[in-house]
């Protein structure tokens, strides 16, 4: 259901397909309602002036799951409490503490849970079905990466996980201590392990960074950390590290060679705002050599005049009839790519949306499979399957896919900075070297497709 290392999104709990509840988020609780003072210290810089999701997504970056240094103190608590947990259906109201108007779900066919962790303290899971009653059993501490799997007659939960609330890992303690805990993957029970994870654990040294509490902290790395993977070798269908460019090679086209061309939408009658780009694209514009030559990508700047939706995409087959100027695009089966990895770069969190077929534009873009890439001023490669776009969309055929779009929602007078320079089909690569020099183009945009 989740794994630290995919980098993406909550845990996949199946009870908020539309994402309107926050289900399966990752945050924070302790005792400060009780009148403890425990604290827990993160291994990576927290900016308070980011929205709290950007943050957990630096977290997990960073960890290679959720982690932290536990600072146990009971203050006037009877007892210390602190850990990481998460909603299992969310909250009634996304914008209040998570703790508020947490709303039921029934788990009851997961059968239990199994949990990918390291602690150097003894460990309690926890299934909280409402506001009075928990249901806990103790994980043993481990330096070394484990997976524990517990069922629910195990917690004596059978009845309660039909009506849960929250899953959630704490230490607890009457004493003044620190704790160590990472989480790495959460998974439905399965007597054999739910969860296999690619790499290899490291404990992060006492100069790792400014507080001591940093010592000790279990981490996630690559099984290939130290042996970077080139952005280009994962760039086979677009390369903007070996020009020219032209289009993307889909290998899909349905024979009108109108596949692959970039274009821009939202910058029309909806009045959301304007593409700027450093020279047209589109069909009519079949070269784009000035564009990619200028950024050896697709990139521009997103300019919004009211808060909506901006982008780039192409047709992964092309149209159905170029020469019919009301052309819908032709559809297409793009499950042999197995998902997409992307190297980009983006002044904001930048949507991977999977069109299918309409016949006039795109349709509602909330409604259809899609991956949120975070904003990244440096260059960086993503690579995600299918499975992470599909999570709530599992009904949609990839036999009918028209486009492939880039898109960025954005507040009325907001301008946002993109460049795609590279995509390749779905590889399990994971440590990208990176290209180190600046994916932006400058003040030579100038030119607002309508």
């Amino acid at each position: 259901m989740w794994k630290g290392t995919d980098e993406y999104g909550p845990v996949n709990t199946g009870l908020d397909p539309n994402n309107d509840y926050g289900a399966g988020f990752w945050y924070n609780f302790g005792d400060h309602s009780e009148g403890g003072l425990s604290t827990i210290v993160f291994p990576f810089y927290y900016d308070d002036q980011s929205d709290e999701w950007e943050n957990i997504v630096r977290l997990i970056e960073a960890c290679g799951g959720y982690c932290g240094a536990l600072v146990l103190d009971k203050g006037d608590a009877s007892e210390a409490l602190l850990g990481f947990g998460f909603n299992v259906a969310g909250v009634e109201n996304v914008m209040s503490n998570f703790d508020v108007g947490v709303r039921e779900g029934d788990i009851s066919d997961w059968g239990g849970v199994c949990v990918t962790y390291a602690a150097d303290k003894d460990v309690y899971l926890e299934l909280k079905a409402d506001s009075a009653n928990l249901y806990e059993t103790k994980l043993d501490k481990s330096i070394d990466m484990v997976e524990k799997c517990v069922t629910w007659n195990e917690l004596n939960a059978a009845e309660a996980s039909k009506h849960a609330r929250s899953i959630r890992l704490k230490m607890k303690s009457t004493e003044k201590i620190t704790g160590r805990l990472s989480v790495f993957a959460i998974g439905k029970y399965d007597a054999n392990g739910a969860c296999e994870i690619d790499g290899h654990a490291e404990v992060l040294p006492k100069d790792n960074g400014p507080a001591a509490a940093y010592e000790g902290i279990v981490v996630l790395r690559s099984s290939s950390s130290g042996q970077c993977s080139e952005p280009k070798e994962v760039s086979e269908m677009w390369n903007g590290f070996a020009p020219p460019l032209t289009t993307v090679e889909t290998g899909l086209d349905n024979g009108t060679e109108t596949s692959g061309y970039w274009f821009s939408f939202g910058d029309d009658m909806s009045g959301v705002g304007s593409v700027k780009l450093p020279q047209p694209l589109g069909i009519e514009y079949p070269t784009g050599d000035e564009i990619y030559d200028y950024c050896m990508g697709a990139c521009g700047e997103f300019e919004f005049a009211k808060e909506g939706d901006l982008g780039v995409g192409f047709h992964v087959a092309g149209m159905v009839d170029p020469m019919d100027g009301g052309s819908s695009a032709a559809k297409a089966n793009i499950s042999s790519w197995g998902g997409l990895c992307v190297t980009y770069a983006s002044e904001s969190d930048l949507d991977v949306v999977l069109a299918y077929a309409q016949n006039d534009g795109f349709g509602n873009l909330s409604r259809m499979p899609k991956v949120t890439l975070p904003k990244s001023i440096e260059l960086r490669t993503e690579c995600v399957d299918w499975e992470k776009f599909m999570s709530v969309y599992s009904e949609v055929s990839w036999t009918f896919m028209t486009s492939v779009l880039f898109v960025v929602h954005g507040d009325a007078n907001a301008k946002s900075r993109f460049n795609i320079r590279g995509l390749g089909k779905y590889s399990e690569k994971t440590n990208f070297c990176s290209p180190g020099d600046d994916p932006f183009v400058s003040g030579k945009l100038g030119l607002v497709i309508k």
